[in-house]
Order: structure tokens, then sequence, then C-alpha cells
């Protein structure tokens, strides 16, 4: 009997690890601006700061629940599962909580988002910048080329809005 169902399950499970793989899906949320799409949780995207006052914030408490805005600068392009914000002078480097959500692999750059979440400081290692590189769609020698870790302005966070 167990034999039986072994094909179905099977096949549910494959379905459900390619919806789970899905990528970048917009909150909808009633009254915002049509050029506004939110990813993870609806945010408000009024009382925001900048790279510095965000750097402010870090070395009063080492870690901020704020919310910021900045220009996209890159994607991961295989599945949207972190950015770039130009900030101010800062570039932050931005992970969803719990990989809850993600944002588009293209067309990202350059807009302007809100991102809500905690700040703090992050020392990005050898393994993991490489790994963010190939994300990124760097070559082998730019891979290779990375050999001392990083420590980066960064961010997990909850919610974001890009603007169209």
């Amino acid at each position: 009997m167990n034999n039986l169902f072994a094909p179905a399950l099977f096949l549910t499970c494959c379905a459900t690890l390619f919806i789970g793989c899905e990528s970048a899906t917009p909150v909808e949320s009633a009254g915002t601006p049509d050029n506004q799409t939110f990813y993870g949780s609806v945010i408000d995207t009024d009382g925001t700061m900048n790279g510095a006052d965000m750097r402010g914030a870090l070395n009063k408490f080492g870690r901020a629940e704020v919310r910021f805005e900045g220009e996209i600068t890159a994607t991961c392009a295989k599945k949207g599962c972190w950015m770039d914000v130009a900030s101010g002078e800062d570039t932050v480097f931005v992970r969803f909580l719990d990989y809850g959500f993600f944002v588009p692999t293209e067309g990202a750059e350059g807009k302007r988002t809100v991102v809500q979440g905690e700040a703090f400081y992050d020392t990005l290692t050898v393994p993991m910048l490489r790994h963010y590189a190939e994300d990124a769609g760097k070559s082998q020698e730019e891979i290779y080329a990375i050999t001392q870790p990083e420590l980066r302005l960064a961010f997990t966070a909850t919610g974001v809005m890009i603007e169209d």
C-alpha cells in the first residue's frame, strides 16, 4: 500500500519545492501609490534616515531598528535574496528576514527604495563574499581576487518598498 502513494508523495514534494523557490512576490496594499511595490511587510515610507544617520545610531547602540532610503545598486541575480543600497556615502548590504521574501533579480538597479528592519555591522567572510560575487554574476577572475573578509554596514529587512 505504501508503494501506491510513493509517486504521489514524490510529485507533491517536488511541486512544493518548485513553488517554494519562487522569486520576488510583491505584497498587495490598498491605498499605496501605483509606483510603489512592497516586498515582505508593507511599511511606512515616511521618516526615513540615510546611511550616515544609520551609522550614528549604530555607534550609539551597536544594532538599531530603523527605516532608511536609498538607491538600489545591485540585487542577487539568482534569487533576489539580497541587494546593495547606496544611501548617502554608504552602501548597505541588505538581506531579508529568514529568506521570507525576495526582490526582483533584474530591473531594480537605479530605483529608489525604502527598507525597514535591523541595521548592524557584519563581517563577511571570504567564502560569503565569493558567493555573493557569484550571485551578482561576477567573473571567475573577480571572484578569485576576493581574499580578505570585509566589515560591512548590513541590514536585515522585514519590509522593502521599491519605487518605479
